[in-house]
């Protein structure tokens, strides 16, 4: 049986479910925030620009196989209209350290949000690993030739 789509009435309900979803590793839905429209963005840290609604669907499935992520966002910046609104946020991502400490990665994204006739939905979701001013002024990128995947 199909699931009925929540209507999200606000761009900041839409993003607070994107990440509870992420936190529940649940698929089914995390997609249904976004808009069933192969114009839909998604790029990963370190990964490949995905274009189109299966594509987008296909590489949060094989980020998610590997479980639940846990994310605390932090808002830097919104830009919102009356049918777009533009996050830019920085994820604090929890990932698993070598002695099996937890590790905090920062990751700056930008989220991406239209209104239509059901409600907000995620049009891009585009996400790079954060550098800190040290290593931005050194312009040493070495350690990202091949970075991991976060999300």
């Amino acid at each position: 049986m199909p699931r009925n789509r929540v209507i999200h009435s606000s761009p900041q309900d839409i993003e607070q479910a994107f990440y509870e979803a992420l936190e529940s590793a649940d698929l089914e839905a995390l997609m249904d925030l976004w808009a069933d429209d192969e114009q839909v963005v998604c790029i990963h840290p370190g990964g490949p620009r995905v274009e189109g609604y299966h594509d987008v669907r296909e590489s949060w499935k094989e980020i998610l196989s590997a479980g639940a992520l846990q994310i605390r966002i932090v808002p830097l910046h919104r830009v919102e209209g009356v049918v777009m609104s533009v996050h830019n946020i920085i994820e604090q991502v929890v990932m698993s350290g070598g002695r099996g400490e937890p590790q905090i990665i920062q990751v700056n994204a930008t989220n991406v949000y239209r209104k239509g006739p059901n409600g907000w939905r995620m049009v891009l979701h585009h996400a790079s690993p954060a550098l800190d001013s040290e290593e931005l002024a050194e312009d040493d990128l070495s350690e990202f030739d091949s970075p991991p995947t976060l999300h």
